[in-house]
């Protein structure tokens, strides 16, 4: 599977000035910069058209298209990401999970789209943190996954997305400002990259860990008690 990242530009932005850069690929991603603040109010309303300017980039290219965005639902705010094929919009995910103190909301939903591209899940920012994440997903029968995130201040999400692939047996790809990152089923990073545009050949592959627990001694089921 070809894809290709766009790690800093606006989706209209890399349309106009570095289409020819998207030519010939089965997935576009673009990070939380692709769409910015997206009002379903507004939306809704024809005031913007955002999201059918995802679904036309993916009708030209003929390709699948994964965008961040943020966005308002009368004043609730989400991280969230639109998924576009063949001109039309398959869906939108949001992030399931709220951290601390946050002005976004989580969602209520995972998903795995049925792209031509391949059984495609989706993880939003802090998601990425929570293994059952990963792991929804993967028992859902992703063949690759994609998570989106904001802004890096350390390598935790790189070293989740490596763990995740690792333990999941599902190579998973990180698209951040100004960073690109991905994982083999191996946990094994084969690319990381700070460019603009990143192009990448991922090999779709599936491995599963037999998983055996201890159930001698102390050992009892959850909620049984001790």
């Amino acid at each position: 599977m070809r894809v290709c990242f766009a790690t800093k530009d606006s989706l209209n932005s890399v349309w106009q000035d570095k289409i020819s850069m998207l030519d010939n690929h089965d997935l576009l991603v673009f990070g939380f910069n692709g769409l910015g603040l997206v009002s379903y109010k507004k939306e809704l309303g024809g005031e913007t058209e955002y999201f059918q300017d995802v679904a036309k980039l993916s009708k030209q290219l003929s390709s699948v298209i994964i965008c961040g965005c943020d966005t308002d639902t009368y004043g609730v705010f989400k991280h969230s990401a639109v998924v576009a094929q063949n001109g039309r919009i398959l869906g939108v995910t949001d992030m399931a999970h709220a951290v601390d103190e946050s002005e976004f909301s989580p969602g209520g939903n995972f998903r795995v789209y049925d792209t031509k591209a391949g059984k495609i899940g989706i993880i939003l920012a802090e998601d990425l943190f929570f293994p059952e994440s990963a792991r929804v997903l993967t028992l859902c029968d992703a063949d690759f996954i994609v998570c989106l995130f904001k802004n890096l201040d350390d390598f935790m999400p790189q070293i989740m997305l490596r763990a995740g692939a690792f333990s999941n047996g599902v190579a998973m790809a990180l698209c951040a400002k100004n960073y690109t990152c991905i994982a083999d089923i191996r946990g094994r990073v084969n690319l990381s990259s700070s460019a603009d545009i990143v192009s990448a050949n991922i090999k779709i592959e599936k491995d599963y860990h037999l998983i055996s627990s201890r159930r001698r001694g102390l050992y009892r089921e959850f909620g049984a008690g001790y």
